[in-house]
């Protein structure tokens, strides 16, 4: 069994800590972990760490939100390129962010969860 699991990248997000996995075949990297390199296919991973440092390269606002967060409707989402270069998407801390701006990740805790967010650097 694997130990590159959505668990696992959710248990790094709750100490702060923004981790994927880097393929040791080919380099690609990829955000959130998976057990297989979608690349070349390989399974010699490893484990990365990222700055949490990017670029808006999308952004979108949702007014139907999951149940989770209505009491935050609406609420922005987007895509960031990593400084490292692979891209993740987030939940929106701030709104004055557009495509293009520098921003750095966040962790909202909620309960037994944490969700992966990114506000203005």
């Amino acid at each position: 069994m694997t130990e590159y699991t959505v668990k696992a990248y959710k248990d790094h997000l709750m100490n702060e800590e923004l981790v994927g996995v880097e393929c040791k075949s080919c380099g690609h990297l990829m955000l959130p972990p998976r057990p297989l390199c979608n690349k070349c296919g390989s399974t010699d991973l490893e484990w990365r760490r990222y700055n949490g440092g990017g670029v808006v390269a999308a952004k979108t606002v949702i007014a139907v939100p999951l149940t989770r967060f209505q009491d935050r409707c609406p609420y922005g989402v987007v895509v960031v390129t990593l400084d490292e270069g692979v891209s993740v998407s987030g939940y929106l801390l701030d709104e004055d962010v557009d495509v293009g701006s520098r921003v750095e990740a966040a962790y909202m805790k909620e309960e037994d969860d944490v969700v992966l967010a990114f506000k203005a650097a």
